[in-house]
Parts: C-alpha cells; structure tokens; sequence
C-alpha cells in the first residue's frame, strides 16, 4: 500500500518555541522508516541548532535561499540543493530569503533532537 499528499493541501502548523513553520508530510502519510516534513521559513528565520541521536537528515531546498551551518562550516544553499547531515553534526538553517526546505530523517525516531544551546 501507499500514500500520497499534495504539499499545497497540508496545513502548516505552529510549534511553540520553534520558527519556522511545520508542513507535516509525515503526518499526513504515516510513513514507517522516516519523518518528513516541510519547514517554510521567513526572511531571516531560523531553526534550532541541534543535532541528532539517531537519524541521518536529507535537506532538499525547494524555494528561497538558505545558509546552513554544519558543525563549524557555514555555506549557502538555494532550489534543488540537497544536502545530507549524519545525526552527531550539530546543524541549523537560516534564511536568506523566504522559502521552503523539504527535509526528512531516518530512521523515524520520535523526538530525536536534540537542541544546542548557545
């Protein structure tokens, strides 16, 4: 069995205490092995510096312009760029400008980040 879902029908969702805001794919499609999700950031947004206990994420930039900082690199990143980050690398994105990054971690570990603080 499969499922399908159009990203321009899922709601984006508020997460208290994190910008930016959530399209939750793996919500909708319940997927056993990984958690995707949609992230849509505003100008100047950013996520948590964190990383992972266990999931390796793929970043996929669907729209805007990004820089992702890497443990200690920082570079920039637009449309169709992936990148792949193994769980220990401590990460975070920023917007450049306004846009959406499509991301997905495996294996599906519920509450599997963990937040740097800074």
């Amino acid at each position: 069995m499969y499922s399908r879902a159009n990203l321009d029908d899922l709601e984006s969702r508020e997460i208290d205490g994190v910008e930016p805001s959530l399209k939750a794919v793996g919500y909708e499609l319940r997927p056993e092995r990984m958690r995707p999700s949609v992230w849509a950031f505003e100008a100047g947004e950013s996520n948590n510096r964190h990383y992972q206990r266990e999931q390796e994420e793929l970043y996929h930039v669907l729209s805007g312009r990004f820089e992702m900082a890497v443990d200690d690199e920082t570079f920039e990143i637009g449309p169709g760029e992936i990148v792949v980050v193994p769980p220990e690398a401590e990460r975070q994105l920023t917007a450049v400008e306004a846009g959406e990054v499509f991301v997905v971690g495996a294996p599906n570990a519920k509450d599997d980040g963990v937040v740097v603080e800074e």
